[in-house]
């Protein structure tokens, strides 16, 4: 039972593996640079990977999971799709709050909560000012 279900394990490992990355780096076998003769404005065929490891660059267009290496490194396509909406909406001559749909929206309902917060503020200043209840509260009756 045990034997089956390490098996299993190590057969849905290998599949995951083989599917999580598209491409073959072509330094493969060549031993990276020290961190001290690498240099990051200039990386060639290596890259800075997680806790500051030098890996080999992946090419253009390689999928590793949702992500897709990209000139400067892996990006998601979905924020990259966004990004580009909103330069384009900018070198359109849009405001930046309304460069794409989705901001223009998100503008308004921010703008929408401001001057309701805005109009409640005023209401209340009112009430102290008044020292009685105003409309819609006037008719209220009190119990005794």
């Amino acid at each position: 039972m045990l034997g089956r279900t390490i098996q299993q394990g190590a057969k849905h490992a290998g599949q995951i593996s083989s599917r999580a990355v598209s491409g073959i780096p072509t330094n493969a076998g060549k031993t990276p640079p020290t961190l001290e003769q690498f240099d990051p404005l200039n990386p060639g065929e290596w890259q800075l990977g997680a806790a500051g490891k030098i890996l080999p660059r992946l090419p253009e267009g390689t999928r590793v999971g949702k992500l897709v290496m990209g000139k400067y490194g892996l990006y998601d396509p979905k924020l990259r799709k966004r990004v580009e909406a909103y330069s384009g909406g900018l070198d359109a001559g849009k405001k930046s709050e309304a460069a794409t749909p989705f901001d223009a929206r998100l503008t308004n309902v921010a703008k929408a909560l401001a001057y309701l917060s805005l109009f409640i503020g005023l209401y209340n200043a009112a009430l102290l000012i008044n020292g009685k209840p105003l409309w819609p509260l006037t008719n209220l009756k009190t119990p005794e």
